[in-house]
Order: structure tokens, then sequence, then C-alpha cells
């Protein structure tokens, strides 16, 4: 058996990922199992008691160990979690200690869009979804000064991380959200794991956010002068093309 994790900030695409890596038959990819508030399952499973959350803190580099072999069954070749940006520290010593790991960092360069469906997400305490909804969702009530907080915190965070990533031996790659939703893919991140293909692997989940950003604003006036003035109008536009953008990149080394 073989380990991975996939690490990133929120609303990145990480979710995406992990639905559709625990969808193939050969691999067990589970939620956020170092949330501060729960212990993060999937398919809404999840332990937010005060017992589990201190036996898990107290001791967290042994309850990650304990995940792999908890987890350990015939036929399954690959098994990871969700460990996001901040979680603890200690687990992500450990990791820097382990190069037997398989790291996939997820990225997603659409600052306004990443922001934008956080506060939604925080609003509406939906954080998945997994059929569309048939009302449209209410517009999104922020402010550009709100906004450029968040999104400079996020670009920051994941500029460090990816210093510290950098560094580290371990097997790792980086992904754009977008490349997710690129013919290939699948095929692509199944190959970087070392798991046969599986055609059959897809993910449960739907977008969530109108795909043209400023679509998503109740005054989209304030928001397209303010990003178009700071240099990042193409974040206004649709986040995925359609039709679907090209395969993702041939990644050298990888």
């Amino acid at each position: 058996m073989r380990r991975f994790l996939i690490m990133g900030l929120p609303r990145s695409g990480t979710t995406y990922l992990m639905t559709l890596l625990n969808a193939h038959p050969r691999v067990h990819c589970s939620g956020e199992q170092f949330n501060p508030h729960a212990i993060v399952g999937i398919g809404g499973d999840r332990d937010d008691s005060f017992e589990a959350v201190l036996a898990r803190d107290r001791d967290p580099v042994g309850f990650f160990e304990g995940f792999f072999r908890r987890h350990r069954a015939p036929g399954r070749d690959l098994v990871g979690f969700k460990f996001m940006i901040g979680h603890n520290i200690r687990v992500l010593d450990h990791i820097a200690a382990s190069p037997d790991i398989r790291l996939i960092h997820v990225r997603r360069d659409n600052r306004l869009a990443q922001v934008s469906s956080l506060i939604r997400a925080v609003e509406t305490k939906e954080w998945a979804r997994t059929r569309p909804d048939d009302a449209p969702p209410p517009k999104i009530r922020a402010t550009p000064r709100q906004i450029s907080q968040r999104w400079h915190e996020y670009e920051t965070f994941d500029r460090l991380f990816r210093l510290w990533l950098d560094a580290l031996p371990h097997r790792k790659t980086e992904i754009e959200y977008r490349e997710m939703f690129a013919p290939g893919f699948e095929g692509w991140i199944c190959h970087f794991l070392g798991v046969p293909f599986d055609p059959a692997m897809q993910s449960p989940l739907v977008k969530q956010n109108a795909n043209t950003i400023l679509d998503r604003f109740e005054k989209p006036g304030p928001i397209r002068i303010y990003f178009n003035g700071v240099k990042r109008g193409r974040w206004l536009q649709d986040e995925l093309p359609d039709p679907a953008p090209g395969p993702a990149p041939d990644r050298p080394g990888e």
C-alpha cells in the first residue's frame, strides 16, 4: 500500500480531487482528518466529539499513522486524505520526515473565484453539492476590500507553502484548479499515483457557483472596477472555458 496526501487551501478544488480519486476501486481517499473542528471522512461522515478531537490532537502523529493502518485492505493500492494548509504543524513536520508519501498540492489561480466561493460556502454552510440547485443561488454581498484581504492572504500562503514543498525529496506535483476539468486529467493523475486508469472514475460533485465570476455578486460594478484597476481583470471572466480546456501540460520529471 502506498500513501498520498492532497494539500491546499479552502475552495481550491481539493474536495473535487478527493472524490474523484475515491471513485477509483483501488484507492481510498478521505477528507480532512485534521480539520480543527472535526475528523472529516467521506460521504458526510464526521466525528466532532470532544473526546475524538482531543485524542487526535494529543497525539497527532500517532493518529496520522493510525489512519493508514486502519485503511489498509486487500486490493487497495493507495490510501490518502486531505491535509489543508494550516491544520497541524506537528503533522506537517512529520510529513516532511516521511519521503514515501506522495504529495499533491492543489491551487486555484483565480483568487476572486476562490474567495467568492469561500464566502458563499460560509454563508450557506454548504461546502459541496452533488446535484444542481433548481433555483439560482443568492448573490454575494461583498466589497472589494473584504475580498482583497482574503485573496492576498491566500496568494501568500500558497507561495510560502510552495517554497516548503519544493525543498522536500518526496514525489510531488502541483495541480491548478482548471487542470482537473481538462480532458485526460484522470489518466494523468492515475499515472502520477501509480495506479491503472479507471475510465469509470468520476466525482459526484457539481459546480456550486456561476462560472462567470461577476455573475456571483449583488453589486458587480465595484468588483469590476477594483480588479481591472489592480490588473486582475482576467479573474472576472469565465473560469472554465466552454468547451473545456485541453489536457494538462506534460510535467517533466514527474
